[in-house]
C-alpha cells in the first residue's frame, strides 16, 4: 500500500493536469474522455477508475482553481491593513494567477458554461463576492456592499477576459515580468476611484 499510494496520487494529478490543458483549449463541450485519456497516455477505463464522468473531472478542476484562488487571496489580504491596500493586494494576487495560470482562467471565462457545468462559474463568483464583502469598509448596508463587491469582481473578470483574448490573438507571447502588476494597478485604480465615491443610499 505504501508503494502504490504515491503512484496513485501521481497518476491522478497527471490526469487532472492533462484534462485542465485540454478543457482550456477546447472547452467542456468539445472535450471527450477519449481525448483526455489519449493525451495522458492511458486507456479510457483507467481514466474512469479515477473519475466517474467528464462532469466530475471538470468540476474538480474548477473547485481546485477556486480553492487555490481563495487561499491565495486570504493569505495576501490578511497582511494588508488599510482598505486601499487590501483592494490593491487582492487585484495583484488575482492577476498573478491570471498571468501564471492562463489555462485556469481560459476554462473559467473564455469557454461557455452550459448544461451540466452552468453552475460552476457562478459558484466561484459567489464565493469570491462573499470573500470580498468584508473588505469593503464603508458605512452602507450589507446588500449595497455585496453589490459593490460584485462590481469590483466584474472589473477583475472583464480585464482578465480581454487580456486573455489579446494574448491568444498574439499567439501567446512571453509575458513581461511586470504584466500582472500593470494589470492589477489599472484595475485597482478604477475600483478604488469608484468605491471612494460611494455614499449611503
Amino acid at each position: 500500500m505504501t508503494e502504490e499510494r504515491p503512484q496513485h496520487i501521481e497518476r491522478r494529478e497527471q490526469l487532472l493536469a492533462v484534462a485542465k490543458k485540454i478543457f482550456a483549449e477546447r472547452g467542456f463541450q468539445s472535450t471527450t474522455m477519449d481525448d483526455i485519456a489519449k493525451e495522458a497516455g492511458f486507456t479510457k477505463p483507467i481514466l474512469y477508475q479515477f473519475f466517474q464522468s467528464k462532469t466530475e473531472l471538470y468540476k474538480e478542476i474548477v473547485e481546485d482553481i477556486a480553492t487555490s484562488m481563495i487561499h491565495s487571496l486570504s493569505k495576501a489580504v490578511s497582511s494588508a491593513e488599510a482598505p486601499r491596500a487590501k483592494i490593491e493586494v487582492a487585484f495583484r494576487v488575482y492577476f498573478d494567477m491570471v498571468v501564471s495560470d492562463t489555462d485556469a482562467f481560459r476554462i473559467l471565462f473564455i469557454h461557455a458554461h452550459d448544461g451540466e457545468t452552468a453552475g460552476e462559474l457562478r459558484k466561484l463568483e459567489t464565493g469570491l463576492i462573499s470573500f470580498m464583502v468584508p473588505y469593503i469598509d464603508l458605512s452602507i448596508s450589507d446588500d449595497h456592499r455585496r453589490q459593490l463587491a460584485a462590481g469590483v469582481l466584474g472589473i477583475a473578470e472583464g480585464a482578465a477576459v480581454v487580456w486573455l483574448v489579446q494574448q491568444e490573438a498574439k499567439g501567446w507571447p512571453v509575458v513581461a515580468a511586470n504584466e500582472a502588476e500593470r494589470l492589477a494597478s489599472r484595475s485597482a485604480t478604477l475600483a478604488w476611484g469608484g468605491l471612494r465615491a460611494v455614499q449611503q443610499d
